[in-house]
């Protein structure tokens, strides 16, 4: 999908795993990257939300207009057809 000069692209194309298994496999040893947010004042908690892959409502992503909605779409609009439902704790984190 293209949107102005911004492309997304499926990651998946380009790595030999998912995203979520890459960013498990890095563990919590983000020693030089932490100190340097931290340093710009993040804490932890913010820190430990870009250590983990997001999730994203691909389905309901349906047209550019879309991205004019300053809401999180509900849990269910989460569902996708090659992964199926999101869990409570993952739409926690997206609401985060």
């Amino acid at each position: 999908m293209k949107v102005g000069q911004l492309k997304y692209i499926d990651s998946k194309q380009f790595m030999n795993s998912s995203l979520a298994k890459l960013t498990k496999n890095l563990g919590d040893n983000h020693s030089i990257t932490s100190q340097h947010f931290k340093k710009l004042g993040y804490t932890d908690e913010q820190l430990a939300l870009v250590y983990r892959k997001g999730v994203y409502p691909y389905d309901y992503i349906d047209s550019h207009d879309r991205f004019q909605e300053a809401e999180l779409p509900p849990i269910h609009e989460f569902s996708t057809h090659l992964h199926g439902k999101i869990t409570q704790e993952d739409y926690q984190y997206a609401q985060k």
